[in-house]
C-alpha cells in the first residue's frame, strides 16, 4: 500500500510543486525570457537570486529535480515504466 501511495504522492506533485516552492514561482516570473530555463540564459531571475544569496542552489536544485521527476511520471502513458524509473531513482523507500 505503501508504494502505491507513493505513486500517487509523485504523480499529483506537480500542482503541490507550485505551493511548496513558490517563492521559486515568483522568481520565475520576473526571467527576461518567458522559456527560461534557469540553467545558463542571461537576465535570470532564479540565478541572479542564487549568486545574491537569496535563494539557495540547494533549494532550486530540490525544485528542479521534483519538477523534472514529477513531469515525466505524470505525463508517462505506461505507468509500469514510470514505476520502473522512481524504482530506478530509489524513490521507494
Amino acid at each position: 500500500m505503501k508504494k502505491l501511495n507513493k505513486i500517487f504522492e509523485v504523480m499529483n506533485s506537480v500542482e503541490s510543486l507550485d505551493y511548496d516552492f513558490a517563492d521559486i514561482i515568483e522568481l520565475t516570473k520576473q526571467c527576461k525570457y518567458s522559456n527560461c530555463t534557469h540553467t545558463s540564459e542571461t537576465k535570470c531571475a532564479v540565478k541572479e537570486a542564487i549568486s545574491d544569496g537569496i535563494l539557495s542552489a540547494e533549494r532550486f536544485d530540490s525544485y528542479f529535480r521534483l519538477k523534472g521527476e514529477a513531469e515525466y511520471v505524470s505525463k508517462e502513458k505506461n505507468k509500469t515504466k514510470a514505476i520502473d524509473y522512481m524504482k530506478q531513482k530509489k524513490l521507494f523507500q
